[in-house]
């Protein structure tokens, strides 16, 4: 009878053991968050790509890439008001696919960044997106108590939460910003260096535990420098590129040399110098890809 009642008080435990066991740890997965203004929210018209790249692609990316995902929030602003938000469905994640810039007819980075990484890093990957079209970065993101600024570094954390809820251990890999033309006027320009020197100290301060206490890749890309369509683009190009030599871990893509351009769609009526056309604004997020793929985890230790 002793022997009998011994095991009667070991089963619990040998359960709970067994329980233990067969419980799944989270599995680790890489974040790279866009931000910025209108080239990063995107407003680029997707039904110029089939003209432009193909309609194969088209049908491709309007179907969407299951393996990578995107949580985005995309603003435009209009002097002091935000207005026009496009966001992902139930505010978590979904596939990326067309219709997540500005609006459902737009698209963003995120296509490219898809496009170049959905097979090696499938399901190994996801993406943050919080934007605002028209933004600046002196007046809406620099400092803690700007507009945006707050909006954005509440946004990844509820997105890293949600990854959490669904049995994953996010960590945040490089930090992707395409913005500037807002600044690129008398009285912006010249404090655009400061700005984002500040702008970036602020996102490494309030992301690091997102960040695995570790200082993000910035990885900034220049603007379209063409007097005519903005100012001062060059200038403002040229403090991008004097912050992305203060730090290692500072990276400036040069946009121009790339050969990106504005000034080819809609063909219909005068072209929107203001943003990429559909096949530069894929190579933008191919681009950004190129430069935060050596920041991730190896495949290896991701499978």
């Amino acid at each position: 009878m002793r022997k009998v009642f011994k095991l009667l008080l070991l089963s619990p435990l040998a359960f709970t053991c067994a329980g233990c066991q067969n419980k799944k740890a989270p599995k680790p997965v890489d974040v790279v968050v866009i931000s910025g203004q209108s080239n990063a929210v995107g407003c680029t018209r997707a039904d110029k790509i089939p003209l432009s790249i193909g309609y194969s692609k088209y049908s491709e990316w309007m179907e969407g890439f299951e393996d990578i995902q995107i949580a985005y929030d995309s603003w435009t602003k209009d002097g002091t008001s935000f207005y026009s938000q496009n966001k992902s469905d139930d505010d978590t994640f979904m596939r990326v696919m067309l219709g997540q810039g500005n609006s459902i007819l737009t698209f963003g980075p995120e296509i490219g960044i898809a496009e170049r990484m959905h097979e090696k890093y499938a399901n190994k990957l996801f993406l943050i997106k919080y934007a605002c079209g028209a933004s600046n970065l002196k007046d809406d993101w620099a400092k803690r108590d700007s507009p945006m600024y707050g909006r954005l570094v509440d946004y990844v954390k509820l997105q890293m939460g949600n990854l959490k809820k669904m049995g994953y251990e996010p960590t945040i890999k490089a930090f992707c910003w395409m913005q500037g033309e807002g600044d690129s006027y008398p009285g912006y320009y010249d404090q655009y260096q400061d700005n984002l020197r500040g702008f970036v100290a602020n996102l490494r301060t309030d992301l690091k535990e997102e960040s695995g206490n570790k200082d993000f890749p910035f990885i900034d890309a220049g603007i379209n420098d063409n007097k005519k369509v903005w100012e001062y683009g060059k200038q403002v190009n040229e403090a991008k590129q004097a912050f992305a030599a203060e730090s290692e871990n500072n990276f400036y893509i040069d946009t121009k040399a790339a050969g990106l351009h504005t000034d080819q769609e809609p063909t219909e009526s005068e072209p929107d110098r203001a943003h990429y056309d559909s096949d530069s604004e894929v190579l933008l997020g191919e681009l950004f890809a190129e430069a935060f793929e050596q920041f991730l985890m190896p495949i290896e230790e991701n499978d």
